[in-house]
């Protein structure tokens, strides 16, 4: 099954059409035939807050538009989504498990339309399992033989392995939902471990020590968002989570790209670098 659109990624939607303040104020200056308009004028300085509140109010209101959509709710918004327009098989609400993120579940509910399929979809049996604990974190399927059906589990925990208490939590869930001839086993993700070490150099400046902070921060993000299956940290992508602002060159040492396949995810064990100063 191909990887679905992350919603949260979307441009922003705006469903009141947002105006430039200056545009406002022109076009009100010009309806009040306020001629000459500058701050000394009160009338001037009223229609520069009625104005901007109307700017905020229009700000608002997409907001709250954006807010009773799948792409963009968060919070309580989400959840009323969630319980409003998402169910399980048997009718009832796809409701937040405890802990899990907005992403997390937003991804779920984006999901759970393949779990009402009795067919066995890919989908379907990633939607069940990841309802089935919270641990879950992803799921994947493949067939090494006719009938044969092994779903790939990526914990939240560790590096990723899940427990057996996890992979049995999961079994029980799924089992009821799968076809009558699917030989249904969970199995725990095949978890690449690597490390990064480097060495960054940084043009000179106030604070350069900052700038690295700055540079292994971003590199952290990158390597956390690629800990799900068929995750590829390569070269480039590295260099390019390092070079923030103030940052010249990066050399990494040792380095091989830790390609996975359909089953497998990366974890990074650990980020060293250090820095150097050039002019």
């Amino acid at each position: 099954m191909a990887e679905g659109i992350n919603l949260a990624l979307l441009p922003p939607l705006d469903v009141v059409k947002q105006v430039d303040h200056e545009a406002i104020i022109k076009d009100v200056a010009e309806k009040a035939g306020l001629e000459n308009a500058s701050p000394s004028d009160p009338a001037y300085r009223v229609t520069l807050a009625n104005t901007y509140r109307e700017v905020m109010l229009r700000q608002d209101a997409n907001e709250q538009a954006r807010g009773l959509m799948l792409a963009y709710a968060k919070g309580p918004e989400l959840d009323h989504i969630g319980v409003t327009y998402y169910k399980h098989p048997d009718g009832s609400p796809v409701l937040r498990i405890e802990g899990e993120s907005n992403d997390a579940y937003r991804d779920r509910l984006q999901k759970s339309p393949e779990g009402l399929s009795v067919a066995g979809p890919d989908g379907a049996y990633e939607f069940h399992a990841l309802s089935a604990h919270p641990d879950v974190k992803a799921a994947t399927v493949s067939s090494p033989a006719p009938v044969m059906v092994d779903l790939h589990i990526l914990s939240h925990s560790g590096q990723g392995v899940p427990t057996q208490s996890v992979l049995d939590a999961v079994d029980a869930y799924t089992q009821p939902f799968r076809p009558l001839t699917d030989k249904l086993t969970p199995k725990a993700a095949e978890v690449l471990t690597y490390a990064i070490t480097g060495k960054l150099f940084i043009k000179v400046g106030p604070d350069p020590a900052l700038v690295h902070q700055a540079a292994t921060k971003q590199l952290a993000d990158y390597v956390a968002a690629l800990h799900r299956f068929k995750g590829r940290v390569v070269e480039s992508a590295i260099h390019a989570a390092l070079t923030v602002e103030g940052v010249e060159e990066v050399q990494l040492d040792n380095w091989v790209d830790v390609i996975c396949s359909a089953i497998q995810a990366p974890f990074c064990t650990g980020i060293t670098t250090t820095f150097e100063l050039v002019d």
